[in-house]
């Protein structure tokens, strides 16, 4: 469809065809070659022959002129047959004579890869970027933007030559993510801005959106300011250059998708049979009956069932598996059959521990029997009771802190130490960044208000996501201010509708643990912009316990003791199971940084002795690409952002460590979606106002001609090549009836 001030601007492919047009010369040359020559001769009969001759020779002088005509119009329509003049509508005038610069921005969301018949969208989409770039006329230029989270430009400088961009072309491949068309829009501007100086003869814009107009991209969720910041984004470009969107969505598009895998036991131990869950959802309208889902560990089939998913809805299947060897092991739920298999694959690694091990800090030592701070936490903790868990307990004195090698352990616990020093509290940071957890018990010789200075917990604002120890201020490692030490009402605990995942064990249950007595606890004031949560609530309200998670391991904080000084929980029957389940929710919480989604990057913590480790990452498609690392103080932090591919990344970190770690990276089932919006909706919801040209290009199969027309408007040849066959008949009709010879 065409704007309503469009201009049509005429143009030739081919000019330099138009020399030929100096043919035309030969039929009037040979006209007047072959004219009749008179000899005049006196005969008394010729006065009546001229009277006759004056009377036709007006009917004669229009057939010989009607003929040549004919003669000469042949020519010119195969010579500017061959020139390809075209036609061309244009949005606003368009300077004539000069070149254009085309931006192909090709849909690389993983719904390209859908296959609604032989080919994917995505393979569709390259072959008619391809027909753009073949069917452009010389001197025109090229820029390829791969649109995907976020977009990229394949090339950003103009190409002058096909064969410059047919090859870039040919090696794209679509992304697992969603499209970012805010970001892609701004790119393009860019694009199209920065080569004006370097490239005078281009005189037009044009951007070519090959898409399939998926609503989960195509319908962004911005806040109001950003929507508008995006419209005017899109409006300026299209007074730049010429929008125009080919689709290749289909109305109707059913597709199903494994939307979660999880273990539900959040650690696993040799020897265990754990119950693996499998979710699946139908995207679709038609039923999928009887579907096959398989479970596979290590690349091995292990186990398969089949299901049946209703429109909208979601199915999870529950597999039992054994796991017999410690290490980490691939789990992968595949569920074959559909038109887009990228979703129908989902991972998970399940490390599988001998042993768990726990270092308990000392913060009170005493040479009696279950005097110091953690005599009961150790002996809570000990092996031989009815947890599951399979723990090392090792019980240290505070000196333990800056002498130990931290990393070795997948939990700290503190007791009751009185202060803690800038150094040791980097230390903890470093320990918390390579995935440890920390549970720290209140006690009589904690200092509270020298927590919150060493532990961040007075920092204006929390920052988890970057390495603290750069000398910018205390790391921030509480999850909540320390306030003073208060005497504890009477009555119950209240576990707060038993939400979080330490107290819903308790759920249901004949448990003391709420008539336990607290004597006194420290007050806690969760900081503003946290995510700390309250697990269970003093009976006057306060938090006595509070954890949150801090950089890629947990902090749990108890407002008590961990001895009988401030409470009896120790002598309580409740007190073994609630620390193992602290224990259990910590480390299983070093699972979270494993399983990423499409985009997320990678990253980690090392010991500073791994400061000239090689590092190394596998994708999906094997191939191994190096990471640099980089040192800090007390640690090397490795960081690696290309995870646009679902599948396994496997990091390598050689000697001194030597150790191996995969991580799960999957597809943010969203854009399994597949609603097509079209053109109305787009026009209504997303470019309202924007002139655009739209190209609906499949109906099953791809139509060159209709991105023919997109790349160089109306060929006008085939016109003249039909014009050509009806001369040949006119002229050769009008030599038989005139009585000339052709």
């Amino acid at each position: 469809m065409a704007p309503a001030n469009t201009i049509f601007a005429f143009g030739i492919a081919n000019p330099a065809m138009l020399f030929w047009l100096a043919a035309v010369a030969a039929p009037v040359l040979i006209h007047l070659w072959s004219r009749r020559r008179y000899r005049e001769a006196p005969w008394a009969a010729m006065e009546y022959l001229l009277a006759a001759f004056r009377r036709r020779a007006r009917r004669v002088y229009l057939e010989q002129f009607l003929l040549l005509a004919i003669r000469i119009l042949l020519i010119v329509a195969v010579v500017l047959a061959a020139a390809e003049p075209y036609l061309r509508p244009t949005v606003g005038a368009l300077p004539l004579g000069g070149r254009t610069h085309r931006v192909l921005v090709l849909d690389g969301s993983y719904s390209m890869c859908y296959r609604p018949s032989d080919r994917t969208r995505f393979e569709l989409a390259k072959d008619l970027a391809r027909q753009i770039v073949q069917q452009s006329r010389q001197g025109d230029a090229f820029t390829l933007v791969l649109m995907a989270s976020p977009p990229r430009a394949v090339v950003g400088t103009p190409a002058l030559e096909p064969a410059l961009i047919l090859p870039e072309i040919d090696a794209l491949q679509p992304m697992h993510t969603s499209i970012d068309l805010p970001a892609t829009v701004a790119l393009v501007r860019r694009l199209i801005e920065a080569p004006q100086r370097e490239l005078p003869h281009i005189t037009a814009h044009e951007v070519y959106f090959l898409t399939d107009l998926c609503g989960q991209g195509w319908l962004p969720r911005l806040a109001p300011d950003a929507m508008q910041q995006f419209r005017r984004q899109t409006a300026a470009l299209a007074q730049q250059a010429r929008i125009k969107l080919v689709d290749l969505g289909q109305d109707s598009a059913d597709n199903l998708a494994v939307t979660d895998l999880r273990v539900q036991q959040p650690i696993v131990v040799p020897g265990q049979t754990a119950q693996v869950e499998v979710s699946l959802r139908n995207f679709g309208r038609r039923a999928y009956l009887g579907q096959k889902v398989a479970l596979l560990v290590n690349g091995q089939l292990v186990g398969q069932q089949a299901i049946d998913i209703a429109p909208g809805q979601t199915a999870t299947l529950v597999f039992s598996h054994r796991f017999d060897l410690p290490g980490e092991h691939i789990v992968e739920a595949r569920a074959d059959g559909d038109a887009l298999d990228v979703d129908n694959r989902r991972f998970l690694v399940v490390p599988v521990r001998n042993r768990l091990r726990v270092l308990v800090i000392e913060g009170r030592p005493s040479p009696e029997p279950y005097g110091g701070a953690a005599d009961y936490l150790a002996a809570a903790l000990a092996p031989g009771g009815s947890t599951s868990l399979p723990l090392a307990v090792e019980l240290a004195p505070e000196a333990a802190l800056s002498e130990r090698e931290l990393f070795g352990y997948d939990c700290l616990i503190v007791c009751d130490v009185a202060q803690l020093s800038p150094a040791e509290a980097q230390r903890l940071d470093a320990y918390l960044s390579f995935g440890g957890s920390v549970i720290l018990f209140m006690g009589e010789n904690v200092q509270t208000e020298r927590y919150n200075m060493v532990l961040g917990a007075e920092a204006p604002a929390p920052s988890q996501q970057s390495a603290s120890g750069d000398g910018k201020g205390p790391p921030r490692l509480l999850p909540a201010r320390l306030g003073p030490v208060l005497s504890a009402p009477q009555g119950r605990l209240d576990p707060l509708g038993f939400r979080h995942p330490i107290i819903q064990p308790f759920q249901g249950r004949q448990t003391a643990l709420l008539t336990v007595p607290v004597m006194k606890y420290v007050k806690l004031h969760l900081l503003e912009g946290s995510q700390a949560q309250v697990v269970l609530a003093a009976p006057g309200g306060d938090p006595l316990i509070v954890e949150e998670p801090i950089q890629r391991g947990r902090v749990v904080v108890v407002a008590t003791s961990a001895d009988k000084s401030w409470t009896l929980l120790p002598l309580w029957p409740s007190f073994v199971p609630l620390v193992h389940e602290m224990v259990r929710y910590c480390v299983a919480g070093q699972q979270t940084g494993r399983s990423l989604l499409v985009g997320e990057p990678l990253g980690g913590t090392l010991p500073i002795a791994a400061a000239d480790a090689t590092i190394e990452v596998k994708t999906p498609a094997g191939r191994t690409q190096p990471v640099a690392g980089r040192s800090a103080t007390d640690r090397v932090h490795w960081h690696f952002a290309d995870t646009l591919q679902s599948g396994v990344y496997t990091v390598d970190v050689g000697s001194p460590l030597q150790r191996s770690q995969s991580f799960a990276v999957n597809v943010d089932t969203a854009e399994s979606d597949l609603t097509h919006i079209g053109l109305q909706q787009l026009q209504a919801e997303v470019w309202p106002g924007v002139q655009l040209e739209y190209l609906a290009t499949w109906d099953g199969q791809p139509s060159p001609s209709a991105v023919a027309s997109a790349a160089t408007g109306w060929r006008l040849h085939l016109m003249l090549l039909y014009a050509l066959v009806c001369l040949l008949l006119a002229e050769t009709l009008f030599a038989w009836r005139f009585g000339y010879p052709n």
